[in-house]
């Protein structure tokens, strides 16, 4: 058995496998004599019949695929044995198999009715450092500092999730309301309805809101011309194939938002019976450090992300196979299917889509996904080219970040004044 290994820059090997008719043919007989222990033939004991008889009753094109695979396989276990510094992964693909006399129109590369086979594999991805680049790299310090808005933007959230909505008569700025929507043609006929909800939000990001709905009452009608131009689009008629004149807007039910006050009897009723938190200050000492956890985790992310590209464009190159990039694009398109609710509803995103924007859609998250491996494995390099010392098997969250991002501050000499969340 004849066997070349050719690398190319494609993180794959291209390999040819030559099979000789004898080896094939003794492949073949091992099969058969496997076969051979259960055939059961009359006039035979089980097992003794004779192996034309067995050949004659087996597809000959099971044989051949069996006799086949068993060689390729112990041919790349050959290989692997005498060239241990390869490292292959994934299954083999782009297999092509051609007697010697069919080779290259004809012409022989190996003995008489030969077998060449040639497929490609795909290498376990090295990251190449081209330069000294790498010794530049340095970080800021991270502010993940909780300022007054974060905390009480918070604290007004949380408050929200426990509120008490009162009816009341009329709409006012503290006020949330269900405003039912009637579009009417040129005739005054309902042609479409809906409905909306109108309050806070709305009330600061649009003047027309506090405008139009303003100290109206319950069952209040309030009717307006159609004009997209001059209406939020949360007013916009929605049924493309229906012309609607005019708009009327009919205010359905209202209701005050109370929000809770934060004392200890509160926490423990909306929070958790044996909380710590005695008071709102309590509360919001929580917030801030909660905060500060969350920015601090973006920011080292981000940072680290920084470096990373850094290294990526100046200093390290590595090639991603195509078979890691499948198994990502994979996992990618799973955790899409999930979040949109199955792969049928999946399907009929992409079909609204349209053929150039879904192929372009895909196209993004391939490159994306190759990005991400390739940025996984020269962060991967870069910590050994540290000397880093990392139990990946009992690492903390964020452990290989937060290492790097220490020995990089420390080396910029900057103090480190950050208060690291508890877990860094």
């Amino acid at each position: 058995m004849e066997k070349q290994v050719k690398k190319w820059a494609h993180a794959n090997y291209d390999i040819q496998i030559t099979i000789t008719t004898k080896e094939f043919e003794d492949a073949k007989l091992i099969m058969l004599k496997e076969f051979q222990k259960d055939y059961e033939v009359p006039g035979f004991r089980k097992g003794s019949a004779p192996l034309d008889m067995v050949e004659k009753n087996i597809n000959p094109e099971y044989v051949e695929s069996w006799a086949y695979e068993k060689l390729i396989n112990k041919g790349l276990q050959e290989i692997l044995k005498e060239q241990p510094d390869i490292k292959l992964i994934g299954e083999p693909y782009d297999l092509k198999q051609e007697k010697t006399t069919d080779w290259k129109k004809g012409a022989p590369q190996g003995g008489e009715d030969d077998t060449i086979i040639t497929l490609k594999l795909d290498i376990f991805p090295e990251v190449e450092v081209v330069n000294n680049d790498r010794e530049k790299q340095s970080v800021t310090p991270i502010d993940n500092t909780a300022n007054e808005e974060e905390i009480q933007g918070t604290l007004m959230n949380i408050k929200k999730q426990y509120a008490d909505y009162q009816d009341v008569d009329t709409i006012e700025l503290d006020t949330i309301s269900k405003i039912a929507l009637e579009y009417l043609d040129k005739e005054g006929k309902v042609v479409h309805t809906g409905h909306t909800y109108i309050g806070e939000q709305e009330f600061a990001e649009d003047w027309f809101f506090p405008k139009t709905f303003i100290n109206k009452k319950k069952d209040e009608v309030i009717e307006l011309a159609h004009d997209e131009k001059k209406l939020p689009a949360v007013f916009h008629n929605k049924k493309s194939d229906v012309k609607a004149e005019k708009i009327r807007l009919t205010v359905k039910d209202i209701k005050k938002i109370v929000l809770p006050e934060m004392d200890e009897e509160m926490l423990k009723k909306l929070l958790w019976d044996d909380t710590k938190f005695k008071n709102q200050d309590d509360l919001i000492g929580h917030i801030k450090e909660s905060i500060e956890h969350q920015k601090y985790d973006q920011e080292l992310i981000k940072k680290i992300e920084e470096v990373l590209q850094n290294l990526r464009n100046k200093s390290m190159k590595v090639m991603i196979p195509q078979t890691l990039i499948n198994e990502e694009l994979k996992t990618r398109i799973q955790s899409l299917e999930k979040k949109l609710g199955g792969k049928e509803k999946m399907n009929e995103y992409f079909k609204k889509m349209g053929d150039e924007k879904a192929k372009a859609f895909f196209e993004d998250i391939t490159k994306a996904a190759e990005e991400s491996l390739e940025k996984f494995f020269i962060l991967q390099k870069f910590t050994q080219l540290l000397k880093l010392d990392i139990d990946r098997n009992h690492a903390e969250h964020m452990a290989v970040e937060q290492k790097i991002y220490d020995r990089l501050l420390k080396k910029d000499g900057t103090e480190n004044k950050t208060k690291k969340p508890h877990g860094h």
